[in-house]
Protein backbone atom coordinates (compact mmCIF):
# COMPACT_ATOMS: atom_id res chain seq x y z
CA UNK A 1 0.00 0.00 0.00
CA UNK A 2 3.51 2.22 1.17
CA UNK A 3 4.48 1.46 -2.23
CA UNK A 4 1.85 2.36 -4.42
CA UNK A 5 0.98 5.94 -2.69
CA UNK A 6 4.85 6.71 -3.36
CA UNK A 7 4.35 5.87 -6.94
CA UNK A 8 1.64 8.13 -7.42
CA UNK A 9 2.39 11.41 -9.29
CA UNK A 10 3.24 14.22 -7.25
CA UNK A 11 1.28 16.43 -8.75
CA UNK A 12 -1.69 14.41 -8.41
CA UNK A 13 -1.17 15.13 -4.62
CA UNK A 14 -0.95 18.77 -5.69
CA UNK A 15 -4.51 18.75 -6.92
CA UNK A 16 -5.82 16.84 -3.95
CA UNK A 17 -4.35 18.66 -1.45
CA UNK A 18 -5.70 22.16 -3.44
CA UNK A 19 -9.46 20.41 -3.75
CA UNK A 20 -9.73 19.32 -0.37
CA UNK A 21 -8.60 23.04 0.96
CA UNK A 22 -11.26 24.88 -1.73
CA UNK A 23 -14.14 22.21 -0.13
CA UNK A 24 -13.21 23.11 3.68
CA UNK A 25 -13.02 27.06 2.70
CA UNK A 26 -16.68 26.70 0.99
CA UNK A 27 -17.72 24.95 3.56
CA UNK A 28 -16.69 26.75 6.08
CA UNK A 29 -17.95 29.75 4.69
CA UNK A 30 -21.21 28.03 4.00
CA UNK A 31 -21.46 27.29 8.19
CA UNK A 32 -20.67 30.96 8.55
CA UNK A 33 -17.25 29.95 9.99
CA UNK A 34 -15.80 32.66 7.05
CA UNK A 35 -17.16 35.83 6.58
CA UNK A 36 -17.10 36.38 3.18
CA UNK A 37 -16.76 40.19 2.80
CA UNK A 38 -13.38 39.47 3.89
CA UNK A 39 -12.29 35.91 2.54
CA UNK A 40 -15.00 35.77 -0.45
CA UNK A 41 -15.29 31.85 -1.18
CA UNK A 42 -14.50 29.71 -4.14
CA UNK A 43 -18.05 29.79 -4.91
CA UNK A 44 -18.25 33.40 -5.37
CA UNK A 45 -14.61 33.63 -6.94
CA UNK A 46 -15.92 31.24 -9.46
CA UNK A 47 -18.75 33.45 -10.45
CA UNK A 48 -17.05 36.48 -10.95
CA UNK A 49 -14.24 34.70 -12.84
CA UNK A 50 -17.40 33.62 -15.02
CA UNK A 51 -18.71 36.90 -15.00
CA UNK A 52 -15.26 39.20 -15.95
CA UNK A 53 -14.45 35.91 -18.31
CA UNK A 54 -18.63 36.33 -20.12
CA UNK A 55 -18.32 40.45 -20.37
CA UNK A 56 -14.54 40.06 -21.72
CA UNK A 57 -12.98 42.41 -18.89
CA UNK A 58 -10.75 39.13 -18.12
CA UNK A 59 -9.47 39.21 -21.96
CA UNK A 60 -9.04 42.54 -22.31
CA UNK A 61 -6.90 43.39 -18.90
CA UNK A 62 -5.26 40.10 -19.20
CA UNK A 63 -4.17 40.78 -22.89
CA UNK A 64 -2.40 44.39 -21.77
CA UNK A 65 -0.49 42.66 -19.14
CA UNK A 66 0.31 39.60 -21.05
CA UNK A 67 1.90 42.17 -23.74
CA UNK A 68 3.63 44.27 -20.98
CA UNK A 69 4.99 41.63 -19.20
CA UNK A 70 6.37 39.92 -22.06
CA UNK A 71 8.01 42.43 -23.82
CA UNK A 72 9.31 43.93 -20.55
CA UNK A 73 10.48 39.96 -19.91
CA UNK A 74 12.50 40.20 -23.59
CA UNK A 75 13.61 42.89 -22.91
CA UNK A 76 15.10 42.10 -19.51
CA UNK A 77 16.22 38.93 -20.37
CA UNK A 78 18.06 39.84 -23.34
CA UNK A 79 20.26 42.68 -21.73
CA UNK A 80 20.68 40.15 -18.45
CA UNK A 81 21.74 37.79 -20.94
CA UNK A 82 24.25 40.18 -22.73
CA UNK A 83 25.60 41.54 -19.41
CA UNK A 84 26.23 38.48 -17.78
CA UNK A 85 27.92 37.05 -20.72
CA UNK A 86 30.09 39.95 -21.30
CA UNK A 87 31.03 39.74 -17.18
CA UNK A 88 32.03 36.70 -16.86
CA UNK A 89 34.39 36.68 -20.35
CA UNK A 90 35.81 39.70 -19.00
CA UNK A 91 37.39 40.10 -15.27
CA UNK A 92 38.07 43.36 -15.36
CA UNK A 93 35.08 44.64 -16.30
CA UNK A 94 33.39 42.56 -13.72
CA UNK A 95 35.66 43.61 -10.81
CA UNK A 96 34.59 46.91 -11.74
CA UNK A 97 31.05 46.52 -12.33
CA UNK A 98 30.08 43.87 -10.39
CA UNK A 99 29.99 45.89 -7.14
CA UNK A 100 27.31 48.72 -9.09
CA UNK A 101 25.60 45.98 -9.63
CA UNK A 102 25.22 44.25 -6.97
CA UNK A 103 24.19 47.50 -4.66
CA UNK A 104 21.52 48.23 -7.88
CA UNK A 105 20.45 44.74 -7.04
CA UNK A 106 19.88 45.78 -3.78
CA UNK A 107 17.71 48.54 -4.41
CA UNK A 108 13.72 47.77 -3.88
CA UNK A 109 11.66 47.65 -7.25
CA UNK A 110 8.75 49.15 -5.68
CA UNK A 111 10.33 52.04 -4.37
CA UNK A 112 11.54 52.75 -8.22
CA UNK A 113 8.28 52.83 -9.51
CA UNK A 114 6.87 55.98 -8.75
CA UNK A 115 10.63 57.57 -10.43
CA UNK A 116 9.81 55.23 -13.61
CA UNK A 117 6.36 56.53 -13.74
CA UNK A 118 7.23 60.02 -13.38
CA UNK A 119 10.33 59.74 -15.89
CA UNK A 120 7.85 57.45 -18.72
CA UNK A 121 4.09 58.26 -17.74
CA UNK A 122 1.48 55.74 -17.06
CA UNK A 123 1.29 54.49 -20.95
CA UNK A 124 3.58 51.01 -22.04
CA UNK A 125 6.78 52.21 -21.47
CA UNK A 126 6.62 52.55 -17.46
CA UNK A 127 5.37 49.03 -17.06
CA UNK A 128 7.38 47.42 -19.79
CA UNK A 129 10.70 48.97 -17.81
CA UNK A 130 9.54 47.79 -14.79
CA UNK A 131 9.32 44.25 -15.77
CA UNK A 132 12.37 43.96 -17.39
CA UNK A 133 13.78 46.06 -14.25
CA UNK A 134 12.40 42.62 -12.33
CA UNK A 135 14.32 40.21 -14.49
CA UNK A 136 17.28 42.19 -15.49
CA UNK A 137 19.38 41.11 -12.34
CA UNK A 138 18.14 37.41 -12.41
CA UNK A 139 19.63 37.07 -15.78
CA UNK A 140 22.40 38.98 -15.10
CA UNK A 141 23.77 36.92 -12.14
CA UNK A 142 22.90 33.35 -13.56
CA UNK A 143 24.63 34.04 -16.72
CA UNK A 144 27.43 35.82 -14.90
CA UNK A 145 27.44 32.26 -13.01
CA UNK A 146 26.83 29.93 -15.37
CA UNK A 147 30.32 31.53 -17.56
CA UNK A 148 32.17 31.17 -14.17
CA UNK A 149 31.25 27.68 -14.27
CA UNK A 150 32.73 25.90 -17.35
CA UNK A 151 35.82 24.55 -16.63
CA UNK A 152 38.95 26.72 -17.80
CA UNK A 153 40.74 23.23 -18.73
CA UNK A 154 38.03 22.55 -21.09
CA UNK A 155 38.62 26.19 -22.78
CA UNK A 156 42.68 25.67 -22.76
CA UNK A 157 41.64 22.45 -24.79
CA UNK A 158 39.32 24.03 -27.57
CA UNK A 159 42.31 26.65 -27.91
CA UNK A 160 45.16 24.24 -28.27
CA UNK A 161 43.12 22.92 -30.98
CA UNK A 162 42.42 25.67 -32.93
CA UNK A 163 39.64 27.16 -31.62
CA UNK A 164 39.16 30.60 -32.33
CA UNK A 165 37.03 33.22 -29.52
CA UNK A 166 33.56 32.94 -31.45
CA UNK A 167 34.32 29.22 -31.29
CA UNK A 168 34.61 29.11 -27.93
CA UNK A 169 31.84 31.04 -26.61
CA UNK A 170 29.50 29.39 -29.27
CA UNK A 171 30.68 25.88 -28.73
CA UNK A 172 31.75 25.48 -24.98
CA UNK A 173 30.48 28.84 -22.82
CA UNK A 174 26.69 28.87 -24.62
CA UNK A 175 25.79 25.62 -24.10
CA UNK A 176 27.22 25.16 -20.32
CA UNK A 177 24.92 28.25 -19.69
CA UNK A 178 22.02 27.01 -21.41
CA UNK A 179 20.56 25.51 -18.11
CA UNK A 180 21.20 28.52 -16.09
CA UNK A 181 19.70 30.58 -18.92
CA UNK A 182 16.06 28.09 -18.73
CA UNK A 183 16.64 28.25 -14.50
CA UNK A 184 16.75 32.32 -14.94
CA UNK A 185 13.80 32.32 -17.24
CA UNK A 186 11.53 29.94 -14.71
CA UNK A 187 12.39 32.07 -12.29
CA UNK A 188 11.42 35.36 -14.36
CA UNK A 189 8.45 34.39 -15.38
CA UNK A 190 6.32 35.57 -12.43
CA UNK A 191 8.64 38.04 -11.46
CA UNK A 192 7.93 39.81 -15.24
CA UNK A 193 4.30 39.74 -14.46
CA UNK A 194 4.61 41.30 -11.07
CA UNK A 195 6.75 44.07 -12.99
CA UNK A 196 4.07 44.56 -14.99
CA UNK A 197 1.10 44.81 -12.19
CA UNK A 198 3.03 46.86 -10.00
CA UNK A 199 3.19 49.48 -12.62
CA UNK A 200 -0.25 48.92 -12.88
CA UNK A 201 -1.14 49.63 -9.39
CA UNK A 202 0.98 52.40 -9.80
CA UNK A 203 -0.82 54.71 -12.67
CA UNK A 204 -2.34 52.89 -15.18
CA UNK A 205 -6.29 52.55 -17.40
CA UNK A 206 -6.63 49.23 -17.62
CA UNK A 207 -4.69 45.55 -16.55
CA UNK A 208 -4.72 43.17 -13.94
CA UNK A 209 -3.05 45.63 -11.62
CA UNK A 210 -5.46 48.35 -12.17
CA UNK A 211 -8.08 45.94 -11.78
CA UNK A 212 -6.86 44.88 -8.88
CA UNK A 213 -6.55 48.07 -7.61
CA UNK A 214 -9.71 49.45 -8.45
CA UNK A 215 -11.12 46.36 -6.83
CA UNK A 216 -9.11 46.83 -3.47
CA UNK A 217 -10.51 50.18 -3.11
CA UNK A 218 -14.17 49.19 -3.15
CA UNK A 219 -12.98 46.66 -1.01
CA UNK A 220 -14.50 43.76 -3.18
CA UNK A 221 -12.43 40.91 -2.16
CA UNK A 222 -13.93 38.28 -4.63
CA UNK A 223 -12.45 40.18 -7.56
CA UNK A 224 -9.15 40.36 -6.11
CA UNK A 225 -9.05 36.41 -5.63
CA UNK A 226 -10.11 35.98 -8.89
CA UNK A 227 -7.45 38.07 -10.58
CA UNK A 228 -5.18 36.65 -8.06
CA UNK A 229 -6.05 32.89 -8.73
CA UNK A 230 -6.17 33.69 -12.69
CA UNK A 231 -2.74 35.13 -12.44
CA UNK A 232 -1.48 32.13 -10.12
CA UNK A 233 -2.69 29.79 -12.84
CA UNK A 234 -0.97 31.50 -15.72
CA UNK A 235 2.04 31.37 -14.25
CA UNK A 236 2.00 27.46 -13.22
CA UNK A 237 1.11 26.76 -16.81
CA UNK A 238 3.76 29.07 -18.39
CA UNK A 239 6.50 26.99 -15.35
CA UNK A 240 5.07 23.92 -17.27
CA UNK A 241 5.84 24.71 -20.72
CA UNK A 242 9.29 26.23 -19.82
CA UNK A 243 10.00 22.59 -17.98
CA UNK A 244 8.65 20.96 -20.88
CA UNK A 245 11.27 23.21 -23.23
CA UNK A 246 14.25 22.37 -20.47
CA UNK A 247 13.64 19.16 -21.02
CA UNK A 248 13.68 18.58 -24.56
CA UNK A 249 17.05 21.41 -25.26
CA UNK A 250 18.74 19.44 -22.24
CA UNK A 251 18.33 16.27 -23.17
CA UNK A 252 22.12 15.81 -24.69
CA UNK A 253 23.16 16.50 -20.63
Amino acid sequence: MKKSLRSVNPGLWTVVALALALVVWELAAAAGHVDVFFFSCPSLIWAEFLEMLANGTMAMHLSVTGKEAGLGLLLGSVLGTLTGLILGVHPRLNRALMPLLTGLNGLPKLALGPLIIIWFGIGLKSKVLMSALMVFFIFTFNLFSGVRSVERELITAVELLGGTRRQVLTKVIWPACLPWLLTSLRTSLGLSISGAIVGEYLGAGKGMGWVLAAASQRYDVGRVLCCVAVIVCIVVLLDGVVRLLEHKLLRWR
